[in-house]
């Protein structure tokens, strides 16, 4: 079968009765190349093996004395972890598994990389929450003047002005008030707030 566009060169994947592919597959994992099965493009490859196909024709799969064992770990790329060369075939029951310590590091970054990815396209797309309705917050029967003031984040002199404004009863921080007035007094000093951020904008 011919080598498909994008896929990883194996003597399985690829022809060699076609000069382009015939080699490919010992080119993998290249001696002195740590780490690095492929340092060159598939396309470059090609050309080599079509040079050694021209030279000396397709290989002798019966008489050879070595394989190439790729990278065993589901998808991960074989840019990023060395295969190897060894005097057997590989075992296709051989459990799949990359070292990561033996990768130097950029590799072990690109490996974690790829892995989070491909986790992340298995994860099935999450049914959007239905939507509900925000409660109104609950406010206490009774509530002391410094106490609200502290919730809101303001003085506890500017709510007491604000309780003079709206004639809420109370004379010092630690009056208490109705809790059902909480809100008009929060959204006074929403509207003041605003209001003077308006009016020092406004001056040049």
């Amino acid at each position: 079968m011919a080598l498909r566009e994008g896929e990883f060169p194996t003597a399985e994947n690829c022809d060699i009765t076609i000069p382009e592919e015939a080699w490919l597959p010992a080119l993998m994992a290249i001696p002195g190349i740590n780490g690095a099965p492929m340092p060159y493009p598939v396309k470059y490859l090609k050309l080599l093996s079509k040079r050694l196909y021209d030279y000396g024709g397709p290989p002798n799969l019966e008489v050879r004395s070595t394989w190439y064992h790729p990278p065993a770990a589901g998808d991960l790329s074989p840019m990023f972890a060395a295969g190897e060369w060894k005097d057997h075939p590989p075992d296709p029951n051989e459990a799949a598994g990359i070292d990561l310590t033996s990768l130097s590091k950029v590799m072990q970054d690109e490996v974690r990389r790829q892995a989070l990815e491909l986790d992340a396209e298995s994860t099935p797309p999450q049914e959007p929450a239905p939507a509900s309705v925000t409660e109104p917050p609950k406010w206490p029967e009774k509530i002391r003047v410094h106490f609200l003031a502290k919730k809101l984040g303001h003085t506890s002199s500017e709510v007491l002005d604000i309780c003079h404004e709206i004639g809420v009863p109370a004379k010092s921080a630690q009056s208490s008030i109705p809790g059902n007035r909480c809100a008009a007094i929060r959204d006074q000093l929403r509207i003041k707030a605003a209001l003077a951020r308006r009016g020092a904008g406004g001056v040049s």
